[in-house]
């Protein structure tokens, strides 16, 4: 109830989007309580991968647009930004403002979460624009606010 009482009573955030976080936060933690981590890993990845497809990537033909395209929807979900940067090993991707936790999320699944999220979203833009089935997408680091990943070889 407490969690309710909340949602009534914080001041300047819209209470629809304050039960979205949690609503996401019991759906993380029953996920969580029910698979190995490895299937929760890949559980996001998919819904990463699903994000993805919301964004018409079909006339984008540089690096500038698709940073510019994909922010649209990062910003428009409040979950930061991207900088893409293009390197001998393949795209360093730095997406940054990552919100640091969601409203009910006692457990801290959104610390694995989004990461996994992230993940499956910037490899479906990469693949979506070509790339090959032997180039991944990993997480290479996470810190503060910032997620560092890496599409390459």
């Amino acid at each position: 109830m407490e969690v309710l009482n909340r949602a009534t009573g914080l001041a300047g955030v819209p209470t629809r989007e304050h039960g979205l976080a949690v609503l996401t936060a019991l759906t993380a933690a029953e996920v969580f309580a029910e698979a190995r981590p490895e299937a929760a890993h890949g559980f996001y990845c998919a819904v990463g991968r699903r994000l993805a497809k919301l964004v018409d990537l079909s006339d984008v033909h540089d690096i500038e647009a698709l940073t510019e395209r994909i922010n649209r929807l990062w910003l428009a979900f409040g979950c930061g930004q991207v900088m893409l940067h293009a390197a001998d090993s393949g795209i360093r991707i730095m997406h940054r403002g990552v919100p640091a936790a969601i409203e009910a999320d006692q457990d801290g699944h959104w610390a694995q979460l989004f990461p996994a999220i992230l993940q499956g979203a910037y490899d479906a833009w990469f693949r979506q624009l070509g790339s090959g089935a032997v180039l991944t997408t990993r997480i290479v680091r996470r810190q503060g606010g910032v997620i560092e990943l890496h599409h390459g070889a």
